[in-house]
């Protein structure tokens, strides 16, 4: 805004005006049709201003110098013509002399607002801005909300199936679905998959999910089903790691299929909606695609450790390239990069990238975010938190640098993005008077152009006097609802509203070429202008989509259908056809025990879509003896209380989506009693003091368990009181006694009767062949060895070389360590 101004773009007759120094606040009371008063005639509306003097935490002025004295200092540099838009986002100020501030700007950071207490989120497809909050006591769990651009809350999302969602991406996708995404942590065995691995890894995998306008879960992916562990870069025989991070979502508006970006495997994942089997994988280990024009230096891994995976209309795929991160610094810079994908022949060619000057390393974080009119932003992710970075980065389609802003006070960062704001300006309003039958109205004035043509059929009006005005905006429809399985649609929504006008039956006309789908290369080419619908509803913002019946000129490159009511249309298409695959059973685990004291937990997941899901569970093989029947669930897991004890049951699991039904997956499980038991150290091992070693067992019960350590029967001490993982690291105490009589108890915390204790006994700083623990290796144990001699079982304890037998090699082995030992003269 510049001084003088009209606040907002009223007609010439509107005097207000706005000084420096001051505020006004115009409040526009709606007028018949609901629409803000945005080139409307002005004798329809009432406009009511008040001047108030500028107040500290808000700020709606562009002198320079109005400014708090703590507001930030900013160095710009501008090389060319940015995009349109201001500069929307924050400073982190760490300095005494300077806030924290929510800002929008021009490009020579002049704020047009201010605010230390309201911010604006993501920017999603249907004009309302996404933000997350952590939950209270749960750490990087996180709820997501949607706000206006007056910063009122008015939605919140969560996950299906028991997941709570993670901070790293939220997607609300045009038609009204979202895209939501969770870590999921599970207890691996890992010393089972690779060697060196830990029994009771903590691992992080990922959910996907996406969710309908009921917020019911409709499709849902796990990494935990088809991405390998050891895919990963990280160290798998760490006790603690993620090992595939995936970190944006992205639906492919290509083909209407999911697109990850996956930082710890390197990798970005096409996913199936109708199968959620991985369609391909690009990078890293299991890379499918040749990659062109690429640098030579970067292969055979040319991203690394990527961020914001996005794909565009043309086909082509943009990413923050991290290159880098703590563990992995043989590329020193970041940079953003788009590829032109062919998917058939799986090619993968670079055709733009910018790279700093000089370089930036961002080890985590980044953003890439392409401009409508080919520029884009580039955030530099934890490079820019540190202080290292600029708080934007916009290049042109050359990859050339034409605009950047840093704060240029110690100890303050920020981050922005670019848009126009207020979101009303990206909207385009055409009226037009005294409407007649028979008459054709295209509703284009000057610059202004909607797309959009009346051909008036019938028209009933009280006066001869009548108006109608067609509002086009560039968002999604805002709480679409539809019979039935939704369409896809475009992100574009046309309102059509009147004065004094009681019926019309009008052809309606939507210019191709205007809206961008009259062709492959155009904004919305992926959508096929032959199959695209009109869909109608009464009221913008509320109610049911009806379609219209639609046909497409393609020789006018007009899409038309019959109005019979104004309101608002959107264009749509079908969605993916669903098919109905069998789910994947997770819980219980087929064949095995569960505790017949606790409720039984059941859970499983689909394979592509499912909308309902039956659960049916039995006391035979046959399922003629139904204990649980339960049909039409929306969420993929059950709990159930009424398990009789020592009993096999038998259940399956089968879902329904608008592609039918699917096939059972079927599982079996057995009530057994609450159970502990001890599996190492179980009798024979050797551990020497100030080594760590695992403690393993098994059991079925929800609480800690308290590990203690015996030396003859008798309790030595409390090792500790540890989540149930089934192991536990130990580092075995430098000032306990050697000795061969040692055993480990398990017991249950909060029921002292359960437990269990180690089979046998296990030696601490032994010497190896000192069988009968006199604390020296001589001729009494050799006779112990030639005792076991040729014999081949596990029990054996003169096995020195571990091989299940007691031969020559087990003699070498005693020969090295004879006569040695604290005890020997």
């Amino acid at each position: 805004m510049d001084i003088g101004e009209v606040v907002p773009a009223f007609e010439p007759d509107c005097d207000y005006r706005r000084k420096p120094g001051e505020v006004i606040v115009c409040h526009l009371f709606r007028n018949l049709n609901g629409k803000k008063g945005v080139k409307i005639n002005m004798k329809k509306i009432i406009v009511v201003c008040s001047v108030l003097v500028l107040f500290a935490g808000l700020a709606q002025d562009n002198a320079r110098g109005a400014e708090p004295n703590d507001f930030p200092e900013f160095t710009i540099t501008q090389n060319g013509e940015t995009a349109p838009g201001y500069l929307i986002g924050s400073v982190d100020s760490r300095n005494p002399d300077v806030g924290s501030y929510f800002m929008i700007m021009d490009n020579s950071a002049v704020p047009v607002f201010y605010s230390k207490t309201q911010s604006l989120g993501e920017l999603m497809c249907n004009g309302l801005f996404a933000y997350r909050t952590e939950i209270p006591g749960m750490s990087k769990k996180y709820t997501w909300y949607l706000q206006d651009e007056d910063f009122i809350d008015v939605d919140t999302f969560q996950m299906g199936n028991g997941y709570l969602a993670d901070n790293h991406d939220f997607q609300i996708l045009p038609n009204g679905h979202a895209l939501m995404l969770c870590y999921d942590s599970q207890i691996i065995d890992m010393s089972e998959i690779i060697e060196g691995g830990h029994p009771a890894a903590n691992i992080t995998g990922a959910v996907i999910q996406e969710l309908d306008v009921q917020k019911n879960v409709i499709f849902q992916w796990r990494s935990w089903d088809h991405i390998p562990i050891t895919d990963t870069y990280q160290d798998v025989t760490k006790a603690r790691f993620g090992y595939i991070h995936v970190n944006s979502i992205e639906l492919d508006e290509t083909d209407g299929n999911i697109i990850l970006s996956c930082r710890e495997t390197s990798e970005v994942i096409k996913i199936c909606r109708v199968t959620g089997e991985v369609m391909w994988r690009m990078g890293a280990k299991n890379n499918e695609f040749t990659f062109i024009n690429e640098h030579p230096e970067n292969s055979p891994r040319y991203f690394k450790l990527m961020h914001d995976v996005r794909r565009h209309a043309n086909g082509h795929l943009t990413m923050f390239d991290n290159g880098a991160d703590a563990k992995d610094m043989e590329r020193t810079y970041s940079r953003a990069v788009e590829y032109d994908l062919d998917e058939i022949n799986k090619t993968a060619t670079m055709v733009w990238e910018f790279r700093h000057s000089p370089d930036i390393l961002a080890l985590s974080g980044g953003d890439c975010i392409r401009l409508a009119n080919g520029n884009t932003i580039v955030r530099w992710g934890s490079a820019a938190k540190a202080g290292d970075a600029p708080a934007m980065t916009e290049a042109d389609t050359n990859g050339q640098l034409v605009y950047e802003i840093t704060p240029s006070q110690e100890d303050v960062t920020g981050g922005f993005k670019r848009f126009v704001w207020p979101l009303e300006n990206q909207c385009t309003t055409v009226e037009i008077f005294e409407l007649l039958e028979g008459n054709e109205y295209v509703f284009n004035e000057g610059d202004e152009i909607t797309g959009v043509t009346l051909k008036v059929n019938t028209l009933e009006s009280p006066t001869y006097y009548n108006e109608v005005y067609v509002n086009r905006e560039p968002f999604a429809p805002l709480y679409s609802v539809f019979s039935g399985k939704a369409p896809r649609v475009l992100p574009v929504r046309v309102i059509i509203t009147q004065w004094e006008i009681d019926s019309i039956n009008a052809d309606i006309s939507f210019d191709a070429e205007s809206f961008g789908f009259a062709d492959s290369t155009d904004q919305f080419g992926y959508a096929d202008a032959n199959h695209l619908m009109v869909y109608h509803r009464p009221t913008e913002g509320y109610g049911m989509f009806t379609p219209l019946p639609t046909y497409y000129n393609y020789v006018t490159k007009q899409l038309k259908a019959t109005m019979t009511q104004f309101g608002e249309f959107i264009f749509c298409f079908s969605d993916l056809e669903e098919v109905a695959n069998a789910p994947i059973l997770i819980e219980p685990e087929d064949q095995g025990t569960v505790n017949q004291e606790l409720p039984v937990s059941f859970s499983w997941t689909p394979r592509g879509f499912a909308r309902w899901n039956h659960l049916q569970i039995a006391t035979d093989e046959g399922f003629t003896t139904l204990v649980v029947d339960e049909s039409w669930m929306t969420e993929s897991r059950y709990t159930w209380s009424s398990a009789v004890p020592n009993t096999t049951y038998h259940y399956r699991v089968k879902i329904t989506n608008y592609g039918g039904t699917s096939e059972w997956s079927t599982g079996s499980f057995r009530t057994v009693p609450p159970m502990i038991e001890v599996t190492a150290p179980n009798g024979g091992e050797q551990w020497q003091r100030g080594l760590e070693y695992f403690i393993k067992w098994n059991d079925n019960i929800d609480e800690d368990v308290v590990l203690e350590l015996y030396k003859d029967d008798t309790l030595v001490r409390t090792i500790g009181t540890v989540p149930s993982d089934r192991a536990h690291e130990w580092e075995v105490d430098l000032a306990l006694e050697p000795g061969c009589d040692y055993s480990i108890k398990v017991k249950s915390s909060m029921n002292e009767s359960l437990f269990d204790m180690s089979d046998g006994t296990f030696s601490i700083d032994v010497p190896t062949g000192d069988f009968n623990c006199d604390g020296c290796v001589r001729l009494d144990d050799l006779a112990v060895l030639v005792g076991e001699w040729l014999e081949e079982h596990s029990e054996l304890i003169t096995d020195l070389y571990q091989n299940g037998k007691v031969d020559f090699k087990d003699y070498a082995v005693f020969a090295e360590n004879y006569k040695t030992g604290a005890s020997c003269p």
